[in-house]
């Protein structure tokens, strides 16, 4: 009995750990409208939300939308941009005070970040990888 009382006790805190680590696994994710009929570079991505450049083989204008805030944010700044969020916002308020750019887009939830990419022809925004459906696609940064 204490065996299998144990074995049950192991079961149930294993299974609580794994459900707690799964959603930490989703990482950020380079997403655009399907309509996008090119596979960009991850140099190109990438030089689009540095504001290096305005569009992506394949399409006109791009237009960059963001979250607001939050660890999505920071974890993609850091991770993918390769800046801290001080510095990425100083790059962006340069492009923009100098009228070299747009201000990316900023939205306060990813589901409404999702929708706007799906119904925007040359949108391209971040997502946690866990809410990505065949509403976007996902682009390479790496």
């Amino acid at each position: 009995m204490r065996t299998q009382s144990n074995t049950r006790l192991l079961r149930s805190a294993l299974l609580i750990a794994w459900a707690a680590i799964g959603p930490c696994r989703a990482e950020p994710v380079v997403v655009v409208n399907p309509a996008l009929a090119s596979k960009p570079s991850a140099d190109e991505v990438k030089a689009v939300f540095l504001g290096q450049a305005t569009t992506l083989p394949g399409s006109g204008a791009v237009q960059l939308g963001l979250p607001k805030e939050g660890k999505l944010r920071e974890d993609f700044v850091i991770g993918y941009v390769g800046k801290n969020e001080k510095q990425y916002k100083a790059i962006w308020t340069q492009l923009i005070f100098t009228g070299r750019a747009q201000a990316p887009k900023q939205f306060e939830s990813e589901d409404e970040l999702k929708k706007w990419v799906a119904s925007t022809p040359n949108g391209v925004g971040i997502l946690d990888s866990s809410k990505v459906d065949a509403s976007v696609k996902v682009l390479p940064t790496k």
